[in-house]
């Protein structure tokens, strides 16, 4: 995540349960299977909020429990999610979606990628150009197969 403002506790922000990991697997034990996803019962942890400047990069797991603080301010915050996950070269069906979607200028599928109403993705913009470790992350060159000397 690249912080394109300043963050504090009142504009909110990334937060996160960095010891959960720790118990993950007897936390999920004790959760009811109607639990609310987006607010679990973290009774016994602690959530930290994390500030930054402008121009910070924040890197982390995804498996890390995390949100985003509300932001109670009067001021607007910013940031950029960058993601990357390697190509799963032995999953054909997301490697496959995955280059469709460069190719069709597509966001991610699910309510949190709504996408822009515009499209101005694919109405304004070239496919991007993709190097050849562009290509081997999208999954369209293989990593086992050697570079041509």
């Amino acid at each position: 995540m690249l912080a394109l403002s300043d963050t504090d506790e009142e504009t909110g922000g990334f937060q996160c349960v960095p010891e959960l990991y720790r118990q993950l697997e007897e936390w999920r034990k004790t959760q009811p299977s109607n639990r609310d996803p987006y607010v679990p019962d973290l009774t016994g942890f602690e959530v930290e909020f994390i500030s930054m400047k402008a121009g910070d990069l924040l890197i982390f797991n995804s498996l890390l429990p995390h949100g985003i603080r509300p932001n109670q301010s009067d001021k607007v915050r910013m940031a950029q999610y960058i993601s990357m996950v390697p190509a799963e070269e032995d999953n054909p069906l997301i490697r496959d979606w995955r280059i469709r979607s460069w190719k069709d200028r597509l966001p991610p599928e699910g309510f949190a990628f709504p996408g822009d109403p515009r499209n101005w993705e694919q109405s304004k913009y070239h496919q991007a150009e993709l190097t050849p470790l562009g290509q081997k992350l999208l999954g369209l060159k293989s990593w086992k197969v050697p570079e041509p000397s």
